[in-house]
């Protein structure tokens, strides 16, 4: 993988700009990259595997996606990636704000689609296989989208918007169906998944501690231990130092920040510590990993 495309990879907030909200991810595993901790954003992902196979996890469910597949993910919906071992994978991801298509002024396309989709009022399939019905002509209309970004010729903002809107009418013509509600339960849980991530994405710099993020949630430690292991599949402990090591590499890759520094920036003050997680994740030191970076052609 070029130097560039890790950039764009490890950007996680780069969505786009206020001109235009869209972007094309290119992922490829495991070349320093074999994990992306849960997380949720405002932006609607439609990932497109290329080749190879990996383990996503959407809405607090495990799918085992394969070359060829189309995931959606929609706005504000948990999901999360892990590579398989020994399986080189590549994937582009379509991330987009519903700013492109709605406009200041209501419209029919807002008011029957756009409006009741973001209020859930429709249930998207997770994954669209090669032999479901219409998916060739999804996938051209995906392609489509990422050759117009890829390529960036004259009026390539008008081409991206159309094929947005195509894109739409194609999901609500065959793929999406009404949405039954889901239980409270499941909500309640979405909701206190929801607010642990936001807490740790605002404190992963300062030290957190399990009475801390229970509290949050309005649960006892020993319940929220047990709760957090149960729908994330992992320890707390295992999420935060994952979070932390996804943005390490960032500022090593984007920084010339020396390693204590690194550490220090995302709330690690023991340098060995910070040395055994990163090696345990990477299989290489942080050092290590800058160089091969650096000198990866």
């Amino acid at each position: 993988m070029q130097r560039d495309e890790l950039m764009v990879l490890k950007e996680t907030g780069h969505k786009g700009d206020f001109l235009l909200p869209f972007v094309v991810v290119n992922t490829i595993m495991p070349d320093f990259y074999t994990t992306y901790p849960m997380h949720w954003h405002d932006e609607m992902e439609i990932v497109y595997v290329e080749s190879g196979e990996f383990e996503e996890y959407i809405d607090l469910e495990k799918y085992h996606v394969r070359q060829g597949d189309i995931i959606l993910v929609d706005p504000c919906t948990l999901h999360s990636f892990r590579n398989i071992e020994n399986v080189r994978t590549k994937f582009r991801t379509l991330i987009f704000n519903f700013n492109m298509l709605t406009s200041n002024n209501t419209d029919a396309c807002s008011i029957k689609y756009f409006t009741p989709f973001l209020d859930k009022m429709y249930i998207s399939p997770i994954v669209i296989s090669p032999d479901a019905p219409h998916y060739s002509e999804l996938l051209e209309c995906i392609r489509s989208l990422i050759n117009a970004y890829d390529n960036k010729n004259n009026f390539f903002e008008i081409k991206i918007k159309a094929g947005l809107f195509n894109l739409f009418y194609l999901l609500f013509s065959y793929f999406l169906e009404p949405e039954i509600k889901e239980t409270s339960v499941k909500d309640n849980t979405t909701r206190n998944i929801k607010t642990i991530l936001d807490y740790i994405d605002e404190n992963y710099m300062n030290p957190i501690t399990i009475e801390e993020l229970a509290e949050s949630v309005n649960l006892s430690k020993h319940y929220f231990m047990r709760f957090f292991k149960k729908y994330m599949g992992m320890t707390c402990i295992e999420y935060i130092n994952d979070y932390r090591l996804n943005i390490a590499t960032n500022l090593l890759l984007t920084t010339g920040l020396q390693i204590t520094e690194v550490a220090a920036k995302i709330g690690i003050t023991n340098l060995s510590y910070f040395n055994r997680i990163f090696k345990k994740k990477y299989n290489m030191t942080p050092k290590e990993y800058r160089y091969n970076i650096d000198n990866r052609k």
